[in-house]
């Protein structure tokens, strides 16, 4: 037997072994997901690998940035290789890099072919959402393209009841914050308006001499209950960010000012047409204005990106339900280097899910995309659920996903510094198939999710040398493949003691490296007036495809606070306990390192 089946079929005898000790105390889960079936449905209907965090959580946890909160997901790792807060963001899942995974907010897709993640996530803000969730594994499916290594996706809120906060907190390395949220319903309209301020001058070393980052983002969500069957929402997100660098990699200081703004509008319907089918209809809208100067040097990109969805689930009977649907959308992407390109894409796609008897569910989706840049693909997923009872659950699934080469990668690219690169027209659409193995275990107020995946990628697409020093992006031949294994527990000990693990094991890394183990733990324990909590987080080393490889490294923080009354909370927290001299990431020529002790305290008024 090998070490990996051997890690993997260990860690499903002790996740078992575990989960019979707490037999006796209640289950209390999570029921929905929106973005399993990209319309509300039962989370145990998943055959997908799926991690939720309520907001919640995540506010008990103080954690407010989107790529913060992601490191929690087993599986997940969130991170800039670029600097500290606010610079460029890359979300890791399972061995693949940020290019294959997508992001959704209330429904609407923010990236595709001309347009990466990297500043969405750099920048972006968890306040005023419902859920985050993020389901790991190759979603074409119900995503199209670039799903291949999973969709994290969040709502924005609408609260329940008159509510108004405001929150402020400042510490260390020039760092503030302030919130204000306000809630509440008149007559058949709810409503949620929020916004923001954010400042850091972060913690610079070594040869970033100088990495402040300025911030204001707004939230707002209507719903309007116009019938008992319909419901229609309208959402907006933005943010106006500004991050100042002076760098040092030894051929004197570099100054750069990065400006970066982003809006999305999401516009939903959904409609309950008769008690066996319901449609949900969103329209959504997303701009990013990205303008940078580099010591002189001007970089300047616009993207604007327009779609419609239509996604139907109709229950053909009490055994056999479908989700179905058509999707449209068109981007227009503009830089500096002369490129304007029009990107259009249109799919649709069909996924039942088949309950023959009480203990097995199957399911079964095939999705057909074009792209007017790159031809047309086709994706498929087979899945089941088994229950053994006593709410343990075992799931399989296997599926095949695509990932249309960007514009970035096929066209003719001349960065101004370091090697041009060639255009390549023949590039080709990678295809990502996929398959896990999982085991689910609730036990009481706990829940244990254990999975073992293993993907493949053919035609993956990477950097070729061409001659006079310059380099193309081609398809490698051959499958190039990612393997682990993934633990999450998390639930309550007791009234007062919550807790949540993330544990990733990665056994092989052939597209880029990333660590081979990444742990994190979180734990809070809540009495009367008083939360106190603490984490960890572990990583290994690795290059993330870089010059050198990172350091091993060890992180705590520890977090509280106290309920002066009933209007007035006080909190405050500390990052980084443990080590504060690791290095992130090094290109060869300017070291990033981690951020230093931080320490902060804050207040929330609410009335």
């Amino acid at each position: 037997m090998t070490h990996q089946k051997t890690a993997f079929y260990g860690l499903i005898i002790a996740g078992l072994s575990y989960g019979s000790a707490y037999g006796n105390i209640k289950t209390e889960l999570e029921p929905i997901t929106v973005y399993a079936k990209r319309i509300a449905s039962p989370i145990e209907e998943t055959t997908s690998a799926i991690t939720i965090l309520t907001s919640e959580e995540l506010e008990r946890m103080q954690k407010s940035r989107l790529i913060n909160g992601l490191n929690l997901v087993p599986g997940v790792q969130g991170l800039s290789t670029a600097g500290q807060t606010g610079n460029l963001g890359s979300v890791l899942i399972r061995g693949l890099s940020t290019k294959y995974m997508q992001i959704v907010v209330d429904g609407v897709r923010l990236t595709d072919a001309t347009n990466g993640a990297s500043s969405f996530l750099g920048n972006s803000q968890l306040s005023g959402m419902t859920h985050l969730e993020v389901l790991r594994g190759p979603q074409s499916v119900l995503y199209g393209s670039g799903a291949a290594g999973g969709v994290i996706g969040y709502e924005t809120a609408l609260g329940s009841g008159e509510n108004t906060s405001v929150s402020a907190e400042a510490g260390n390395f020039g760092t503030f914050r302030s919130s204000f949220l306000t809630q509440g319903t008149v007559g058949d309209l709810s409503y949620a308006v929020g916004a923001g301020y954010f400042e850091t001058d972060n913690d610079p070393r070594g040869g970033l001499r100088q990495h402040g980052y300025r911030q204001d983002f707004e939230t707002l969500a209507l719903e309007w209950l116009a019938r008992e069957d319909l419901q229609i929402r309208l959402s907006y997100r933005g943010s106006q960010n500004e991050l100042d660098i002076i760098s040092d990699s030894g051929f004197g200081a570099s100054p750069a000012a990065i400006d970066t703004d982003t809006n999305l509008f999401a516009l939903n319907a959904l409609y309950d047409v008769n008690p066996w089918w319901s449609t949900r209809v969103t329209l959504g809208y997303y701009d990013e204005a990205y303008r940078a100067d580099f010591n002189g040097f001007l970089l300047a990109t616009d993207y604007d990106r327009a779609s419609l969805n239509w996604v139907n689930q109709i229950e053909m009977n009490d055994q056999f339900k479908i989700q179905a649907g058509l999707e449209y959308a068109r981007s227009d992407y503009r830089n500096l280097n002369g490129q304007d390109i029009d990107y259009r894409t249109t799919g649709a796609f069909v996924n039942g899910v088949w309950t023959p008897t009480v203990d097995l569910l199957i399911e079964a989706g095939l999705r057909y995309e074009d792209h007017n840049a790159f031809g047309s693909d086709l994706a498929w997923n087979i899945g089941a659920i088994y229950d053994l009872g006593d709410s343990r659950r075992l799931r399989a699934r296997v599926a095949e996903a695509y990932r249309a080469p960007t514009l970035i990668d096929s066209q003719a690219f001349n960065p101004g510094f370091g090697a041009t690169q060639d255009a390549n027209p023949n590039l080709e659409a990678e295809q990502i198939f996929g398959f896990e193995v999982g085991v689910e275990q609730d036990f009481g107020d706990q829940s244990l999710g254990l999975s073992y995946f293993q993907q493949g990628l053919e035609n993956a697409i990477a950097r070729g040398p061409v001659s006079g020093g310059s380099y193309q992006n081609i398809n490698l031949d051959g499958t190039t493949e990612v393997s682990g294994v993934e633990l999450e527990l998390n639930g309550q000990l007791s009234d007062e003691m919550r807790y949540r693990l993330a544990a990733s094991r990665q056994f092989k890394e052939e597209l880029i490296d990333i660590p081979d183990m990444q742990v994190s733990v979180d734990v809070s324990y809540q009495f009367e007036k008083t939360s106190i909590g603490f984490g960890v987080t572990y990583v290994d080393g690795a290059d993330y495809g870089l010059a050198n490889v990172t350091d091993t490294y060890t992180v705590g923080r520890v977090y509280g606070s106290y309920e002066l009354n009933d209007s007035v909370t006080l909190f405050g927290r500390v990052e980084n306990l443990f080590d504060e001299d690791y290095l992130v990431s090094d290109d060869g020529f300017l070291p990033i390192s981690g951020q230093g002790r931080s320490f902060v305290i804050g207040a929330t008024l609410e009335w």
